[in-house]
């Protein structure tokens, strides 16, 4: 096996972490399926060049919220934030913003599906609460669209 760095990718993640957790459960004297919504949002906090690479970070938000029939079952709001860095000279700052928006998005959103799931399922949430997959490339029409307004 030949192990050598040649087949990094020029867009690296450095780190994540659960900057926010709110989770609120309760008590229901009601029966039935749950009806459960995700909000999903991100931002770009800002990028820079430090040294021989760019470094940018991205917040991640998730909302969730459980009803059985008008009774709110549960509310979650997580923000994750990731800290990427690229390679300035094979990445252009315009690429590397996009990279973050891209693949960025996809790298946190797995880390929360993750986190999620393990947080709602030793809460007692039962069955856990599984992000389902989502169009990265509708969010960030949605978000554009939005912006312009």
């Amino acid at each position: 096996m030949n192990n050598n760095n040649e087949a990094l990718a020029d867009f690296q993640i450095l780190g994540s972490r659960v900057n926010k957790l709110l989770l609120d459960t309760r008590i229901i004297n009601i029966k039935g399926r749950a009806d459960i919504s995700f909000d999903f949002d991100y931002k770009i906090a800002g990028v820079e060049e430090d040294g021989n690479q760019l470094r940018g970070i991205l917040k991640f938000f998730v909302k969730v919220k459980a009803k059985v029939k008008n009774k709110i079952l549960f509310n979650i709001e997580l923000e994750m934030h990731g800290l990427f860095a690229g390679n300035p000279e094979r990445l252009s700052r315009e690429k590397f913003m996009e990279m973050i928006e891209i693949n960025g998005l996809i790298t946190l959103l797995h880390i929360s599906r993750s986190y999620l799931i393990s947080v709602t399922a030793q809460s007692g949430i039962h069955p856990p609460v599984h992000i389902p997959m989502i169009n990265v490339m509708k969010l960030r029409d949605i978000k554009a669209k939005s912006n312009e307004d």
